[in-house]
């Protein structure tokens, strides 16, 4: 196992091979012949001021004069910057500092000294090979993805990388050593895809990492917009009493140029990212403002808001909702919250702390999608909720045969001794709606009852289309 920190060094201490001098061997030689230079050395407005490299403004300068005929571009990444974030929050910046000097250090070392390696970013690293071996490798890919197995070493403690190598053939007539740039950064990324840790460019991958971009970057702006975003609501129908218990708020986007944008795309991308407070606290907001727009009218009806754990780790999300609520007179019953199945990490952690608290408050709390993936029922008893939802998997396959019965009327029984209401999701037939309601589920959603429809829709529906004339196979 390969040591990034030689031994004797007091802990915190910076070892001085993680940071060489521009003139050591321990970086390409010929970094010398690199534009700017000074003496063979080149000046310090083009080297990176961590790994001491030359950096991203070396590395347009030097490719736009680079050599005519094609050559492979290579994009190495240390880590993905997610964890990097996290490294640091968890460790100090000058551990993840000597991180990116570790890693540096043991690539320089791999690739050798006839090339120059660039410092484009924190966590990546560029040089060229001449030719195009497309689609395998060139060897010392192998080398490199062998030479980091192993954990860097920083004052005894392993840190792992994640390795992304992504490899663009470029030089060809009208290159930009930006987009090459860019191209090979999107194949480092989808690298993480595959088994080899390494990938060429591909313009179908690259086409989706580009909308990717263009969707986080457009829900920014339409968070700020009056008329892009909407919600929808879907009904759940009471199957004890054929009338409308509640509704489901559900965001839409509609984007001038994109059309219909799907929640499946940009919900879990902003889940991912920072989006997800601006845009759970635009439903909350547009979820309170219709409650008292609907009792207005003369309709009382609780609304169910989908909430993300992120959202529970939020130091203000309690108190953003009590002050919403407080703001527009509403009671915290007419609010639901549905939380994922698997926020949970354990007895007294932060996130059932915060759903404790809520349903104290008076918030209604539901436990979503049960049943998808893998179920903790240890969950079921940690977890302070009102409601439990049988995930659509589940009840689809009801008419497929007796497995999914005897699975789903399980659930029913199990959710009822655990003081639990039982919604069913993804109701679509009247067979599944036949079976839910033999087995005592309280609550059915679905299309057989109504899909999501705009906040006017919804209230003319509920006064007159299902209250009055309910299907007939509701009306057992």
């Amino acid at each position: 196992m390969s040591n990034d920190a030689a031994p004797g060094g007091r802990p915190g201490a910076v070892r001085a091979i993680l940071q060489p001098p521009v003139h050591g061997a321990t970086l390409p030689a010929s970094i010398g012949r690199l534009s700017g230079q000074r003496n063979g050395v080149p000046e310090a407005s083009v080297l990176d001021g961590l790994s001491r490299m030359p950096n991203r403004q070396a590395f347009f300068r030097d490719l736009s004069r680079g050599t005519a005929g094609r050559n492979t571009l290579v994009l190495v990444t240390l880590a993905d910057a997610r964890i990097f974030d996290g490294m640091r929050a968890a460790l100090g910046h000058v551990l993840a500092d000597n991180f990116v000097r570790a890693g540096a250090h043991r690539l320089a070392r791999i690739v050798g000294t006839g090339t120059p390696i660039y410092h484009v970013s924190t966590l990546a690293f560029a040089f060229r090979l001449p030719g195009s071996c497309a689609p395998s490798a060139p060897p010392l890919i192998r080398r490199i993805v062998e030479g980091f197995r192993d954990p860097l070493r920083l004052d005894g403690i392993p840190i792992e990388t994640r390795l992304g190598i992504g490899l663009r053939v470029s030089g060809g007539p009208g290159a930009s050593p930006a987009e090459d740039l860019r191209a090979a950064l999107s194949a480092a990324q989808q690298s993480h895809a595959g088994k080899t840790g390494w990938a060429w460019y591909d313009l179908e991958s690259d086409e989706a990492h580009r909308r990717t971009f263009q969707i986080l970057t457009n829900l920014t702006a339409a968070l700020e917009a009056e008329s892009q975003l909407e919600l929808h609501y879907q009904p759940k129908i009471c199957l004890a009493t054929r009338t409308c218990d509640s509704v489901e708020a559900l965001v839409r986007w509609t984007h001038p140029v994109l059309g219909p944008v799907s929640p499946a795309e940009f919900v879990p991308l902003a889940e991912a990212t920072v989006l997800v407070t601006p845009l759970t606290r635009w439903v909350i907001d547009a979820a309170t403002r219709q409650i008292v727009e609907w009792r207005r009218k003369g309709l009382h009806m609780r609304v169910a808001i989908n909430i993300s754990p992120r959202n529970l780790e939020e130091s203000d999300f309690v108190e953003y909702l009590v002050f919403n609520c407080a703001a527009r007179a509403i009671d915290h019953a007419a609010l639901e919250l549905e939380v994922t199945e698997g926020v949970s990490a354990g007895e007294g952690s932060l996130i059932t702390d915060r759903v404790a608290a809520l349903r104290a408050l008076g918030f209604h709390i539901a436990i979503d999608d049960f049943g998808a993936g893998f179920s903790n029922m240890a969950y079921l008893t940690r977890l302070s909720a009102n409601t439990l939802k049988i995930d659509r998997s589940l009840v689809s396959g009801l008419a497929a045969g007796a497995q999914n019965g005897r699975l789903v009327a399980g659930i029913v029984q199990m959710g009822h001794d655990l003081g639990y209401k039982i919604v069913a999701e993804g109701v679509e037939t009247e067979r599944e709606l036949d079976l839910l309601a033999d087995w005592g589920c309280d609550v059915g959603q679905g299309w057989h009852f109504g899909r999501p429809m705009s906040a006017d829709r919804f209230f003319d529906w509920h006064r007159g289309a299902w209250d009055e004339q309910p299907p007939a196979a509701a009306r057992r």
